[in-house]
């Protein structure tokens, strides 16, 4: 439980800290207190936070890990990991659409082009985790039969793609809450 719960929040915190890098670069010295985080605590260098924020991605990515292996000696029921999976990939679409806008600002201006690219990286990083976290939901949901192999390679293959990781979460949530009759 403990376990779940931890890939749960961290997945979705996660994209959250990376969506808060932006708002911290542009509102320093607009802001006391954002002023003397950026000068006490990340040292004026945006490779600081950058680098907590990577360091708590990978450790984060070994729970994922941890949560997926522990998934597979049937802790959960495939209801339960699949509406896990939906509200983390629900709770992270505005996390993500604050990152688009805010990539897509910063490509129309070419000084600032890198920091989309680093977006992009850390986009692909977070869907990373959050797709090691519904492949977890959709073993289950095969483990339980109420999908098959294909199905299930089909929806883990997809978790990791933009967009139709939030439409298979549905799919499958649907599919694991189907009472055979």
């Amino acid at each position: 439980m403990i376990l779940k719960n931890t890939a749960a929040i961290g997945n979705t915190a996660f994209i959250y800290l990376i969506a808060l890098l932006p708002a911290l670069l542009f509102a320093n010295g607009k802001s006391q207190m954002i002023t003397f985080l950026w000068e006490h605590l990340f040292f004026n260098n945006v490779f600081v936070p950058l680098g907590a924020i990577l360091l708590l991605g990978i450790f984060l990515y070994i729970i994922n890990l941890l949560f997926l292996l522990n998934a597979r000696h049937g802790k959960w029921s495939a209801q339960e990991l699949c509406r896990t999976n939906l509200l983390v990939k629900l709770l992270q679409i505005p996390a993500y659409l604050f990152i688009f806008v805010v990539g897509l600002l910063c490509a129309l201006m070419i000084f600032t082009i890198g920091i989309s690219f680093v977006f992009v990286l850390l986009d692909i990083f977070t869907i990373g985790m959050t797709g090691l976290f519904a492949c977890s939901a959709f073993y289950v949901l095969k483990k339980e039969q109420k999908i098959s192999g294909k199905m299930q390679l089909f929806y883990s293959l997809a978790s990791f793609l933009f967009c139709a990781d939030i439409v298979i979460a549905v799919i499958g949530y649907k599919r694991a809450t189907v009472i055979e009759t």
